[in-house]
């Protein structure tokens, strides 16, 4: 198996699927906190902090097998989010482009890198692992967007 074809596969559909689910949330309920059990974020909130992921932990992460230091701390998530952060459709065109990036990426990456070793925000992991985080990462939110889209009425 072609780890890094694999992979890009997987994001690509994984990524298409979460900007899908965004998509099926109403306009007027993107920015509105979700009824009942369907979480405190609103959708625009979980598309915020998947770019933001994706821009300060997962893409830099990856960079790290390409000889680049460990990511720093940054600005804080809750401290990014703000004025502006809410508008659905440049932050999905902003994941999009992170997310592009991330899969030029893997055609750098052969199967003893895949398999090496890294000290991460994770602790001591493998390319593997890392990419495999993005990928569970994606489709936790993308369920919670769809649980959002879907079932909204049903809490009313």
């Amino acid at each position: 198996m072609n780890l890094s074809e694999w992979f890009h596969d997987q994001l690509q559909a994984t990524a298409d699927g979460f900007v899908w689910g965004a998509q099926q949330v109403p306009n007027a309920r993107r920015n509105v906190r979700p009824p009942g059990a369907l979480g405190e974020w609103t959708a625009a909130r979980h598309i915020f902090h998947m770019v933001f992921y994706e821009e300060n932990i997962a893409l830099p992460t990856m960079y790290q097998w390409l000889g680049k230091p460990l990511p720093l701390e940054g600005v804080a998530e809750d401290v990014a989010w703000g004025e502006g952060s809410d508008n659905v459709e440049n932050l999905l065109a902003g994941f999009t482009k992170v997310r592009n990036e991330q899969m030029q990426l893997l055609a750098r990456f052969d199967d003893l890198t895949w398999n090496s070793i890294r000290e991460t925000i994770w602790g001591v992991v493998t390319l593997r692992w890392v990419v495999s985080k993005t990928f569970q990462h994606t489709a936790e939110h993308t369920g919670d967007i769809l649980r959002i889209a879907l079932f909204w009425d049903s809490w009313l």
